[in-house]
């Protein structure tokens, strides 16, 4: 494997400007490397450029297509004159709702940020880090290995991006470029803290038939967002394990963080119809539809 990237190097963080990719860029700077950071639009990068944050070093890279990413990516890169010694990825979207009511453009929408943006990121840059011996660090989520009730679409894209993850480890290896891949639970960010108001967003604009079906589901994922709310862990917490991985002469393949460890050791531990069972028993109407195996 190769040693920890030099602090001469580029690090680029795509996502920048969100709870952790901000919380990341700040550590980051202050420990005195070398980044180059990524927002989705010009007002994320206005108020990180407000926030004290160098705006040169700062681009937008929208991956409402890969082309359209990769070029951009691309072209930030083109701008450096220091050779790429790390790229961090922190983009995500975490949207909710029954599979059954699902808009295709919407699910769409989440692969396409959660999954498919990875996949250009990865392509845009592992030429660059294969010169330098740099390494790749994905930020995911428990949701790739455990779902729960109206996440399918944002499990689904995290589910993928393990998959991805697992391939680009196999495939970049034979350079040494180590893939390392961030499983945090909830963490205290916007999209944590908003979950709330997502979910009653999301239950209103069902109609009669879907509240009667999905109304329980509502119900136990507003529960389990006060839960999250009090076990989320700061997204500094996660900034300094991403930064563990960047650091390691020889990083982990995967790095648990908060309520993700004692989630993915029952999802290990637990046969299907077990974890099934335990996200029926905290339903309002106490549900018990799964059989014993």
């Amino acid at each position: 494997m190769s040693v920890a990237p030099a602090r001469s190097g580029k690090i680029l963080v795509i996502g920048a400007s969100g709870g952790v990719g901000r919380c990341l860029t700040r550590r980051l700077l202050d420990g005195g490397y070398d980044v180059l950071g990524s927002a989705l639009d010009q007002a994320d990068l206005d108020a990180m450029a407000k926030g004290g944050f160098d705006a040169a070093n700062l681009f937008i890279a929208d991956f409402s297509s890969a082309d359209t990413g990769i070029a951009q990516v691309r072209e930030a890169l083109g701008r450096s004159d220091q050779p790429l010694a790390a790229v961090i990825s922190c983009v995500g979207i975490n949207p909710c709702g029954p599979l059954e009511t699902t808009p295709l453009d919407v699910f769409r929408r989440t692969m396409e940020i959660n999954t498919i943006s990875n996949l250009a990121i990865y392509q845009a840059t592992l030429p660059l880090l294969r010169d330098n011996q740099g390494r790749f660090i994905f930020v995911g989520s428990m949701a790739g290995k455990v779902t729960f009730p109206l996440l399918g679409y944002y499990a689904a894209s995290k589910y993928a991006l393990e998959g991805l993850v697992d391939t680009m480890r196999l495939e970049a290896g034979q350079w040494d470029i180590p893939v390392s891949l961030i499983q945090p639970g909830a963490i205290a960010t916007a999209m944590v803290h908003g979950f709330a108001a997502l979910l009653d967003k999301g239950l209103a604009q069902l109609d009669k038939e879907g509240k009667r079906n999905y109304g329980d589901y509502f119900a136990q994922q507003r529960a389990f967002s006060q839960t999250g709310d009090s076990v989320a862990v700061a997204p500094d917490v996660v900034a300094a394990v991403i930064i563990e991985a960047l650091e390691a002469e020889s990083p982990k393949t995967r790095y648990c963080v908060g309520n993700a460890v004692e989630l993915l050791e029952m999802r290990r531990s637990s046969t299907d119809l077990e974890v099934d069972a335990f996200f029926n028993a905290m339903l309002p109407g106490n549900r018990q539809a799964v059989p014993a195996e």
